[in-house]
C-alpha cells in the first residue's frame, strides 16, 4: 500500500451526510465497506476518510467528511475514476446515505484533482490540521501540500453539461486554490491560510481507527 504523500496526484472528495448518518452506522460503513472498496481499486495506492472536527479559522464550509484518494500514477486518473464498479457502488451509496431521490446537493457534484508540490513527509498521526486559501501555493515548512489542479463533475449527482474533468481555472466550486496538512493533534493552521479544520481519521488502510464521538 503506498502512503498518501508518495501520490503524485489525489482526489479530494469533500461531501456531507444527513444528520442522522453517524447515528446509522456511517463511520463504521466507512471503515467495513468503502475504505475496502476504494482500496481495491486499481490504480488507487491510498484512500482514507476523515471527519471534519474544529474550525480553526475561517467559515465553515458546506462539508463535514473528506476523503483523500492518492493515485499511483498520473496515467491511472481515467481508469480509477471511470472503474467498473464504481456506478453501482455510488448508486448504493445515494440509497444509503443520499437525500432520497432528489438532485445531489452541490457538495456533492464535484471532487477536486490536486497534485502534491514540494517534498513528502511521511506521518503515522491519526489526526491533521486541513488548511487552503487561494492564490499561490505558499512554502510551508512541515506541511504536505497540493495544489487544486482540476474539477471533477460527477454526473451522477446531477445534471451537467461539463465535461467529467476540467481546470480549476475555469470555475473551482471548491473556493480553494491549495491545501496543506499538518498532523499532530496539536498542528497549527498554516499562516496564510483562508480556512482552516481540524480532522479525525475514519478508516485508513494502514492505520487503526479513531473512534467516532
Amino acid at each position: 500500500m503506498t502512503a498518501l504523500e508518495d501520490c503524485p496526484l489525489v482526489i479530494f472528495i469533500a461531501y456531507t451526510v444527513p444528520a442522522d448518518a453517524e447515528a446509522r452506522g456511517y463511520s463504521q460503513w466507512l471503515r467495513d465497506v468503502d475504505m475496502p472498496f476504494f482500496n481495491a481499486i486499481p490504480g488507487t495506492g491510498h484512500y482514507a476518510n476523515w471527519r471534519v472536527g474544529d474550525v480553526l479559522k475561517g467559515q465553515p464550509r458546506p462539508w463535514d467528511y473528506f476523503d483523500f484518494q492518492g493515485l499511483n500514477s498520473e496515467a491511472d486518473l481515467d481508469r480509477v475514476w471511470f472503474d467498473p464498479g464504481l456506478d453501482d457502488f455510488r448508486k448504493n451509496w445515494l440509497k444509503l446515505w443520499g437525500y432520497g431521490a432528489g438532485e445531489a446537493p452541490p457538495v456533492l457534484r464535484h471532487s477536486y484533482l490536486m497534485r502534491r508540490v514540494g517534498e513528502r513527509r511521511p506521518h503515522t498521526d491519526l489526526t491533521l490540521t486541513l488548511s487552503g486559501g487561494t492564490g499561490p501555493l505558499p512554502g510551508a515548512a512541515g506541511h504536505v501540500r497540493w495544489e487544486v489542479e482540476s474539477v471533477l463533475h460527477k454526473h451522477f449527482g446531477g445534471a451537467s453539461d461539463k465535461p467529467w474533468k476540467t481546470p480549476a481555472s475555469e470555475g473551482n466550486p471548491l473556493g480553494l486554490d491549495w491545501l496543506c496538512a499538518t498532523y499532530g493533534n496539536a498542528a497549527p493552521p498554516h499562516e496564510t491560510a483562508e480556512f482552516a479544520c481540524r480532522a479525525r481519521l475514519i478508516a485508513a488502510p494502514d492505520r487503526a481507527p479513531v473512534s467516532p464521538s
